[in-house]
């Protein structure tokens, strides 16, 4: 059975704010004071269920949807900063689309509990319906990892492949894992440093939003029975100096899918990770090793 730890448990687990503070400083960092190479996307939006969702999206090809982590936004696969991030590089031979999560970047920010949960996961479903693309590959970083999770799990054929950053799909929350989360969101909304730092990564941050996102993540479960269906390729990616948590839960999910390659990025936390790159070479290489028998396949 996979009893993975809960989201924000996994990776803040015996790491101090200071450390939080450093992880987003090392985020602006590579965002904004390394040479970049402007580049612009193409942007829109599009109505989920009443929710305005925000999306950038490039290149041609087989699709590739990007999944950000909690707080983040589509920024962080550097779709606006360099012309050799993630997204940009992608973007050379595959369509790729980086979303803002409801609740996070510029799409709407509902405070409805309700507005959140498994309608997460199904913004990416509608994503593609209103693209009109019948598959896409998947790449979830950390929440997006999650979120992920459950797209593989319950439309398992809308997926050719999917590749878990710093996270994975969770069949169960502990209880101690939720006692912990909460703990931390408490602290995390009267962190004013925090904020304001993350703030400058990705915009004004709504907290009453983020916390009923964060929060509703425990709503998003998978059965292994689902994720056992699931023969498509996949990949799960997390660094070195991550948490021993994700370590234990990335290799539950494996063992529940019964496939899967494993990759560990080399002096790597959990905030930098996506940044490394050797993070971006193994997502190339999955992806050029997944897709070379299908390159004579008519899209």
């Amino acid at each position: 059975m996979v009893q993975a730890q809960s989201f924000l448990p996994t990776w803040h687990r015996g790491i101090s704010h200071y450390q939080v503070k450093l992880g987003i400083v090392m985020g602006l960092l590579g965002l904004h004071l390394f040479p970049a190479k402007v580049c612009w996307a193409e942007e829109g939006y599009f109505n989920s269920d009443g929710v305005q969702i925000h999306y950038v999206q490039a290149g041609s090809g087989q699709a590739v949807v990007l999944i950000h982590g909690w707080m983040a936004s589509a920024k962080m696969w550097g779709t606006e900063q360099r012309g050799n991030s993630i997204f940009w590089s992608l973007s050379k031979n595959f369509h790729v689309i980086a979303m803002d999560g409801r609740g996070h970047g510029l799409s709407d920010k509902p405070h409805d509990p309700k507005a959140y949960g498994c309608a997460m996961p199904l913004d990416v479903v509608r994503l593609l319906d209103h693209l009109h693309i019948q598959q896409a590959y998947l790449i979830g970083y950390s929440m997006g990892a999650i979120l992920t999770g459950k797209i593989v799990a319950s439309y398992p054929q809308r997926v050719l492949g999917a590749i878990f950053g710093g996270g994975a799909p969770v069949v169960r929350w502990g209880p101690e894992d939720l006692k912990q989360n909460d703990a931390f969101l408490e602290k995390w909304q009267k962190d004013r440093g925090l904020q304001e730092l993350s703030a400058l990564l990705f915009g004004v941050p709504d907290r009453t939003a983020l916390v009923m996102a964060n929060q509703s993540l425990r709503e998003i479960t998978v059965k292994e029975s689902e994720l056992r269906r699931f023969k498509g390729p996949i990949l799960f990616l997390y660094g070195d100096r991550d948490s021993e948590a994700t370590r234990h839960y990335v290799e539950a999910a494996r063992q529940a899918f019964g496939h899967g390659d494993i990759r560990v990025v080399p002096g790597a936390d959990h905030f930098n990770t996506p940044m490394k790159p050797e993070f971006l070479r193994m997502i190339l290489s999955f992806l050029d090793r997944v897709e070379t028998p299908s390159k004579d396949r008519n899209y």
